[in-house]
């Protein structure tokens, strides 16, 4: 990647970028592939994914020699966007029943083959384990399908405090488990099989 990114001067020429550009997607996009694939069953989605992972990281190349890992900001940027698509394809009962029966039907290949029930004992646990506020917080969200303003209501808290302790609770939540199975976690805290 060091190389890469040493290829992108301030001040080159169109023609030095572009080929630049190229060497950077030929390099990362079978990987940043199989990663987004992993979030987003269904291959059509995750070509696109990745397609607009580079379109972005094009409309901010000059910013490229300034990014310390080129590699972690395409993987968070391509894994940013599986996430908002998937939240937008879940909102279709079609696709939930969709992505429900392709994690029910697909092994779950990982090191240590996890099931859905010790992932949900881990994930209850954890949850458990949140500062009460945030847990309530949380599991007004996930498990009552509260909106952040029904919440803030329910508790006389603001909506955004909302949003900060559902946040929060997402990214300890992440930390505790491991990442391979980050979207399993997301599938259950979407889907709501706790």
């Amino acid at each position: 990647m060091g190389r890469v990114v040493s290829l992108f001067k301030l001040g080159t020429d169109e023609a030095r970028e572009r080929g630049d550009f190229e060497t950077l997607y030929d390099e990362y996009w079978e990987k940043l592939f199989k990663q987004i694939i992993r979030i987003l069953p269904d291959e059509d989605d995750a070509i696109d994914v990745v397609q607009q992972t580079f379109v972005d990281l094009w409309a901010i190349r000059e910013r490229i020699p300034q990014i310390k890992s080129l590699k972690s900001f395409l993987f968070i940027m391509a894994r940013n966007l599986a996430f908002r698509q998937l939240k937008e394809r879940l909102k279709n009962e079609q696709y939930r029943a969709y992505y429900a029966s392709h994690y029910d039907t697909s092994p779950l290949v990982t090191e240590q083959q996890m099931d859905f029930k010790e992932l949900n004992t881990i994930l209850e646990s954890h949850i458990n384990q949140l500062p009460e506020k945030m847990k309530e917080v949380f599991l007004l969200s996930r498990k009552s399908n509260l909106s952040y303003l029904e919440i803030a209501k329910q508790l006389n808290i603001s909506d955004k405090t909302v949003k900060k302790q559902i946040n929060n609770a997402l990214k300890i939540l992440k930390l505790k488990i491991d990442d391979d199975y980050i979207p399993y976690l997301l599938l259950i805290l979407i889907l709501d099989i706790l």
